[in-house]
């Protein structure tokens, strides 16, 4: 007879909350293995008994063919005393407060969940809050690990008997899915009136569906927060929308009720389908159809929608066949965080609104929908939010540290137990209700996941409100540059640890001779950089009002090349105009900048005569829009080295733009030779630093490379040249990655134990 064994595997990664423990019920029961497996903190230990050949086949099973929503990052297995077990159980889960570690997101509803809701003969018809172990919502309902019912807000609702069977069955698809509930026992919608007033009516999600098709406007409580809500293919109630919140030409982002109706008013490649349809269900970036039926204001000047498929029950409710395209907007006026408290949704929104479809389900964290483009056949993520957050990527250091962000799209990252914890998209951190919730998601995750940081990374700028939170922390502080951040995040996402150049070209970032950086030209590897080339630095007048009001940045840049602004703008305030001229010439408010970010703004403004913005990056994001890109031609630029940093001039670029201009050449060519141009410099510029510095590994980074057309020629001329080039694509190019660079910056330094003070290098800490 075949002496049994036993072993104890503890399974680590995002591995509860995601069916594994059904799983390996039925995997050990399938190899006629005994033994138990148990939740501890944020792992599941299974302890097996029984023949070698057994435990091997379930190992196999268990490494190469785990639930769908789970991610395994290790597997510790060693040998266990206990050899004899009647059978194999599902016991309770353990408190171990030192192995706390990632959380699962919230994840969309599934194909036999949705089956459920629209079968007129399941107990579940029509429920909005059906789920089962394989969807639903995790991170927002949240508490404490371990991840069972009465550590979410779940654990107002007991179960009826009916789903409590359901819960206790290993065999059913709903054994321990946390939220769940049917119509006897579950969460419940309330339609109320703008004035807080309640609506009574015998099934408040079809009289909602009914609102919508009238015209009306409704907030409507959901996973993470509130969405306002209307028909998009109702032009006045779109309008209505704008007026109300306050967003006259940001593009609204849209749910289609299937990706065939998606496929009406979009164009789809297969990476897009499937991104789109996937179990986090983002808001993807897609080209519309120059034949699209919807009205021009979702989109105003823009060839894409921001569209994205339901991801909750209630959201298949909401369609039918008279109600396609929704738009689905975060619920908050602009500019500030999203609303997910009952009472402050009917106090800021109150004037949005004319109704409020709110459940009775606390949300415990706020979180946005994530945003998604698709290049080259790559997802690249560009607001990290439910589906993604939060989001956890491997970071090979056994330092505790926490990275802060920066003050626009704010995020936070907690380095523990060797991974990078990545919050959600946290907004702009220039309000009072966006800095509370900031604080309070750093207490939050820093409880979940038991983190105690040894040092805390932040941004050398000393007026962000994430910089201010990180000096009054009693800890070692790391003071990270703003763009060697950004190198870094691209560095760790691709776990490369060598010398590299870095271009990161965005619109502001404190720099270390206290300019405000945005072209750079880096090299050097993730504790510290070089800065070796560099845009030309222009002198802005105005502060933040530069970008908001980009002619200032034409003025400052014409200035130059001595060319009146008047022309191009003629309805500008005659006084307000010669106060800014005389402000820069007398230096008055005024700063160096080497901003791609700001040039961009600057031909924008110029081409489309957009002398003020409402929301970030508008007129750059209008002017890509507008690309020919069967135009191949460019204008002259120069390459200069000084003090042997190379310095991209702008000059001739503006020269050659404005000469276009005023010989009528078209918008569309224009901006496609600008686009050419800042591409082959760019690649140009990064040649000169390969015969120089003998590199040829390039990490691209930086919000300017939100721009798909300039990421995507930069990369494909770079690789012609055989370089080898890396970008974000699970973290966000922008500043929601900001973050995690540092984070990677932090750990290389602490790694090296390099504290050193007052560093006569660009790699700052203190």
């Amino acid at each position: 007879m075949i002496e049994p064994q036993s072993l104890m595997i503890q399974v680590h990664g995002i591995v509860q909350g995601v069916g594994m423990r059904p799983f390996l019920y039925k995997t050990a029961n399938a190899f006629h293995l005994t033994g138990f497996v148990k939740n501890k903190g944020a792992s599941v230990v299974i302890v097996l008994s029984g023949e070698q050949r057994a435990m091997d086949g379930f190992l196999y099973e268990l490494t190469n063919n785990p639930p769908p929503n789970a991610v395994i990052h290790q597997i510790d297995i060693s040998s266990h005393p206990k050899l004899h077990f009647q059978d194999f159980r599902i016991l309770h889960s353990a408190e171990d407060e030192k192995i706390q570690g990632c959380l699962l997101p919230d994840l969309a509803i599934c194909d036999d969940c949705r089956e459920d809701i629209l079968n007129q003969k399941d107990r579940r018809f029509g429920y909005a809050f059906t789920n089962c172990t394989n969807c639903g919502p995790r991170y927002s309902i949240i508490e404490d690990l371990p991840y069972d019912r009465g550590n979410t807000t779940m654990r107002s609702f007991t179960m009826c008997e009916e789903c409590n069977k359901e819960y206790k069955n290993p065999e059913n698809r709903r054994f321990h899915a946390q939220p769940n509930a049917c119509p006897v026992c579950g969460p419940k919608y309330i339609l109320f009136l703008g004035n807080g007033e309640q609506v009574e009516c015998e099934n408040p999600i079809e009289k909602g569906k009914q609102l919508l098709k009238e015209g009306k406007i409704l907030a409507i409580k959901g996973i993470g927060g509130y969405h306002l809500v209307c028909n998009a293919e109702n032009e006045t109630a779109i309008a209505t929308l704008r007026m109300r919140k306050r967003r006259p030409h940001k593009p609204f982002a849209m749910m289609a009720c299937s990706i065939a109706d998606v496929m009406e008013i979009c164009s789809l490649n297969p990476k897009e389908k499937e991104t789109i349809s996937n179990n986090r269900r983002p808001i993807v970036l897609l080209k519309r159809n120059d034949s699209t039926f919807l009205p021009d204001n979702i989109s105003p000047k823009l060839r894409q929608y921001g569209v994205m498929l339901p991801y909750t029950p209630l959201h298949f409710l909401l369609f039918d066949e008279s109600l396609k395209y929704l738009i689905m907007t975060s619920g908050n006026i602009s500019g500030m965080p999203i609303c997910y408290k009952d009472e402050d949704a009917l106090e800021h929104l109150k004037d949005v609104a004319d109704y409020f479809l709110i459940h009775n389900r606390e949300i415990m964290t706020p979180i946005d929908d994530s945003v998604v483009k698709v290049m080259e056949e790559e997802a690249l993520l560009s607001r990290c939010g439910r589906g993604y957050a939060p989001l956890a990527l491997p970071l090979n250091t056994l330092n505790e540290i926490l990275a802060v962000g920066g003050n626009q799209k704010a995020s936070l990252c907690f380095v523990h137990n060797q991974l990078a914890h990545i919050s959600q998209y946290l907004g702009e951190l220039h309000f009072l209700d966006a800095c509370k919730e900031y604080t309070s998601v750093i207490d939050r995750l820093s409880r979940l996941l038991n983190a105690s940081p040894q040092a805390i990374a932040h941004d050398l700028h000393p007026n962000y409100f994430s910089t201010q939170y990180a000096k009054k922390q009693k800890i070692t502080t790391i003071a990270v540059q703003h763009h060697h951040a950004h190198m870094a995040a691209c560095m760790a996402e691709h776990n490369f640890y060598e010398k590299g150049i870095g271009i990161i070209f965005d619109g502001t970032g404190m720099g270390a001779d206290g300019a405000i950086w945005g072209g750079e030209f880096f090299i050097g590897n993730r504790s510290q950089y070089k800065r070796v080339g560099h845009l030309e630095y222009i002198t802005l007048q105005g502060g933040d009002s530069a970008i908001e009001e980009p002619w200032k940045c034409a003025l400052s840049y014409l200035d130059t090349i001595h060319e009146s602004i008047e022309s191009f703008f003629p309805n500008l305030d005659k006084m307000q105009l010669q106060v800014v001229e005389k402000a820069l010439q007398k230096k008055v408010n005024c700063y160096q900048s080497s901003s791609m970010g700001r040039l961009f703004d600057c031909v924008a403004a110029l081409l489309l005569g957009c002398s003020h913005i409402s929301y970030e990056a508008q007129a750059a994001i209008e002017l890509e829009s507008l690309v020919d890109d069967s135009i191949t031609e460019t204008y002259s630029f120069t390459i200069t080295e000084r003090a042997g940093v190379f310095i991209l001039g702008y000059q001739s670029i503006l020269e050659g733009v404005l000469e276009d201009f005023r010989n009528h050449q078209p918008i569309s060519v224009i901006s496609a030779k600008f686009h050419n141009t800042i591409s082959k410099a760019t690649i140009e510029c990064a040649c000169r630093i390969r015969e120089k510095y003998l590199l040829d590994n390039v990490f691209l980074g930086g919000g300017v490379f939100e721009n798909t057309f300039l990421l995507k020629n930069v990369v494909s001329g770079l690789r012609i040249l055989g370089f080898h080039v890396y970008y974000n694509q699970k973290v966000p190019r922008n500043d929601g990655g900001l973050s995690f660079g540092q984070a990677a910056v932090a750990a290389s330094i602490l790694e090296e134990r390099a504290y050193v003070s007052g560093s006569s290098n660009e790699n700052y800490f203190s």
